[in-house]
């Protein structure tokens, strides 16, 4: 199991009977003796369950629960209190304990039973919310690349102009294309054709600046968006980026080959202050690119 559970009672022989009963059941136990001891042991060692008295010295029970729920929502508190405790218990409940357990504690399997449930939900919370941000991460990131996709990409530009709007600054979008690349899957196949398109994202990242992001347009086409970017530092990037794909061999399955990309750009504030004219501006940069004999960077056309 390895669960941890932080046990917080006044009372030195609950707190040796619980330790001694979770730690049989293979559970990690932390203990504390009033509730501004417990808030510290949670603070500092997360526990996947607290289990807590409701009179303690210093801080009481409700104080206890009603912090462990402010800074984290989801973390789950079971509530020890006295047979005369019941108007105290509901209270608890209202405010977001998982259970509570009367004292003196003669049912031990009904302990364990309440812990087990909380820890179990846990887990299932835990699974849950991986799994959305898994479906979520999905919808934005391309399957074969890892890299954002095209309709993300419209959302950082958004955010970038927003962004730049404030602080009064120029940001980059490049267009990058891999040259006569049909002619690569013509020749190798589509997997070699993936290999290519998987291997060129990675060298992207790499030769790129920390701050700028990457995006998967469709096919052999990728989107690069640099905050803060002069046409010097973009000019600078582009050619450490092309240097570095021009000299790569890839190779995948007894295939090999080398390949040229062209790229085009725009600048947000200097050509245009509207997203779709940016994009306009930089698949335009990048088709005089291709004309001009591929294997180059266009950067900011003055018409």
């Amino acid at each position: 199991m390895n669960e941890k559970i932080l046990i917080i009672d006044d009372e030195e022989d609950i707190l040796t009977l619980l330790l001694d009963i979770f730690e049989s059941e293979d559970y990690q136990v932390l203990t504390a003796m009033d509730g501004q001891e417990g808030m510290d042991q949670f603070h500092s060692n997360h526990p996947d369950l607290v289990i807590t008295d409701v009179k303690m010295p210093v801080k009481s029970g409700l104080e206890v629960l009603k912090e462990i729920k402010d800074s984290e929502p989801d973390a789950d508190v079971i509530i020890l209190t006295g047979n005369n405790d019941e108007a105290s218990a509901i209270d608890f409940l209202r405010n977001g304990a998982y259970d509570y357990l009367a004292k003196p504690l003669e049912n031990i399997d009904v302990l364990l039973t309440a812990v087990n449930r909380a820890l179990d939900k846990r887990k299932l919370e835990l699974k849950n919310k991986q799994l959305v941000k898994k479906l979520a991460d999905m919808a934005i990131r391309d399957p074969l690349t890892g890299l954002y996709n095209y309709r993300h990409m419209h959302t950082c530009l958004d955010e970038e102009i927003v962004r730049s709007k404030r602080y009064r600054n120029t940001f980059c979008t490049l267009m990058l294309d891999i040259d006569h690349f049909k002619a690569v899957n013509d020749t190798y196949g589509h997997p070699f054709g993936d290999h290519v398109l998987k291997k060129l994202s990675e060298i992207a990242i790499e030769n790129v600046r920390s701050a700028d992001r990457l995006y998967r347009c469709g096919g052999e086409e990728f989107f690069i968006i640099m905050p803060e970017t002069s046409s010097k530092e973009a000019f600078s990037v582009t050619q450490r980026l092309m240097e570095a794909i021009r000299s790569h061999r890839f190779e995948c399955d007894g295939h090999q080959t080398k390949i040229t990309v062209s790229m085009g750009g725009s600048f947000y504030s200097d050509q245009s202050k509207d997203k779709m004219e940016l994009i306009k501006l930089a698949d335009k940069a990048l088709y005089r690119a291709k004309e001009m004999g591929r294997d180059r960077v266009v950067l900011p056309i003055d018409d």
